[in-house]
């Protein structure tokens, strides 16, 4: 890992510290701090080039402060939800009900795949930046995508992350590959 990151503990006015999971886990992720960790299992299923895509997309979620909008989202929505059940009438009943809170996990999770989308694009022009492998975030997505079925309807909207089959063929079309 060190090899590969590196050159990147300096990236785009950021201090980013990279470290390795020992575990079969295939993810990665990044806190606030700059802290970019990488499971073994994501290692293992991927070449180097499609490892510098992720951390790079990685980096993006760092840049652009996503953990922090993301926490202060997910209060706001909880906090609305709040307000409105203890009020009285109709929306209380609605809003502390089980539909207002799929409502608030629905509108967390549409606000956390734009995050994601948002990444994916940073680590796409990243990998633009250093001359890596552009198609490699393509084929990385592709790699996630083998894991699972085509997320489809109320599941892909309730997911944090948008379809990897999807953002593969996104990355495919902003590289200017073809179908």
């Amino acid at each position: 890992m060190e090899r590969l990151t590196r050159k990147h503990v300096n990236e785009d006015g950021l201090q980013l510290n990279f470290k390795v999971y020992l575990s079969k886990d295939v993810n990665a992720n990044a806190t606030a701090d700059g802290s970019i960790r990488v499971y073994a299992g994501l290692m293992d299923m991927m070449n180097d080039q499609e490892l510098l895509g992720v951390i790079g997309h990685e980096i993006g979620h760092v840049k652009h402060a996503h953990t922090m909008s993301a926490m202060r989202t997910a209060y706001m929505a909880s906090a609305g939800r709040k307000a409105v059940a203890a009020s009285s009438g109709t929306a209380a009943k609605l809003a502390d009900s089980e539909l207002g809170a799929l409502g608030e996990k629905l509108f967390n999770s549409q606000f956390s795949q734009s995050q994601e989308t948002e990444s994916d694009d940073y680590g796409l022009a990243f990998m633009q930046k250093h001359k890596y492998n552009v198609k490699a975030l393509e084929s990385a997505f592709r790699k996630l995508a083998s894991l699972s079925g085509k997320q489809g309807g109320l599941d892909q909207m309730l997911s944090s992350h948008p379809d990897p089959g999807s953002r593969a063929d996104r990355m495919r079309d902003k590289t200017g590959g073809k179908k």
